[in-house]
């Protein structure tokens, strides 16, 4: 299956280790960028920039590689099996072409070097492959997002969130997360809460980020703190603020909320309408 906005680029190389590991074969024998994987025989990169089927083709050229190829099924188990650790949601392209759209399911090849070698196993995904005439899918790419997790959301602490580090304000974030089909994020748990302040804290990149927390009561002391979802708002049953916070009023309508990364991101409120930040959707 291939789609033609971005996804990410596996690239394989055996710039030493042809297939099989020899007894000289080690991870040293991988030139940067290139690495080993546990148990794996050859040299891999996994690049994360968003492109399409053809630039990741050509960018594993450009390093002295090949988009990968899987020629085993025990080769491509153990990849899987590292594409699920990382865990990250993401497509990633490999080395499958179809050479025969009017085949049923097609004819996949490997391409590496000039030479095709044919799938000798089958392991796609449910429906798969389904590309014909009238939809040319000739590209491939695993894709490893938790089952409960579609791109762009990932699995974090047993949900579903997108962090962006996209500049917006509150009320475009608020918009963003709706049109993805999600809604800025909730945390009605104190765990939660920690959880991705410990994450966004080891992310450090000195980004506020807008969730889904509004004040609906400037003239309460500290303001009346709700979390909004799908219409629906749930009264904040914890306080997670930072030094002198929440500081909103009459004259100072702070409605907004974000991680701040000036206090190590605990939760500040902020005017929705001249403060930019990244944001985090859930779903």
């Amino acid at each position: 299956m291939y789609m033609h906005f971005g996804f990410y680029v596996l690239c394989s190389c055996c710039i030493v280790c042809i297939s099989r590991c020899q007894n000289t074969c080690t991870n040293e024998a991988c030139e940067p960028p290139f690495e080993k994987l546990t148990n794996a025989s050859s040299c891999y990169y996994i690049n994360r920039d968003l492109v399409g089927g053809d630039e990741a083709f050509a960018r594993c050229i450009n390093i002295g590689g090949y988009l990968a190829n899987f020629e085993t099924l025990e080769e491509a188990m153990l990849m899987k099996q590292n594409l699920k650790e990382m865990n990250s949601g993401l497509h990633f392209f490999v080395g499958g072409r179809n050479i025969n759209r009017r085949q049923p399911g097609g004819d996949w090849r490997w391409i590496k070097n000039g030479a095709m070698t044919k799938m000798s196993y089958f392991a796609f995904g449910g429906g798969e492959p389904d590309g014909i005439d009238s939809q040319p899918q000739d590209c491939m790419y695993n894709f490893c997002a938790h089952e409960d997790c579609k791109p762009p959301f990932h699995k974090f602490a047993n949900n579903c969130y997108y962090i962006s580090r996209d500049i917006v304000g509150a009320d475009e974030a608020f918009a963003r997360c709706i049109n993805i089909g999600g809604y800025l994020a909730n945390f009605e748990t104190l765990e939660e809460a920690m959880l991705m302040e410990q994450k966004l804290r080891k992310m450090n990149s000195g980004l506020h980020f807008f969730v889904g927390g509004r004040n609906i009561n400037r003239r309460k002391p500290g303001g009346g703190w709700r979390w909004i979802k799908n219409g629906t708002r749930t009264k904040m049953t914890y306080f997670a603020f930072g030094n002198n916070q929440p500081d909103v009023s009459d004259s100072q309508p702070q409605d907004c909320m974000f991680f701040s990364a000036l206090e190590h991101y605990i939760f500040h409120d902020v005017y929705c309408y001249n403060y930019n930040g990244g944001y985090i959707c859930e779903k």
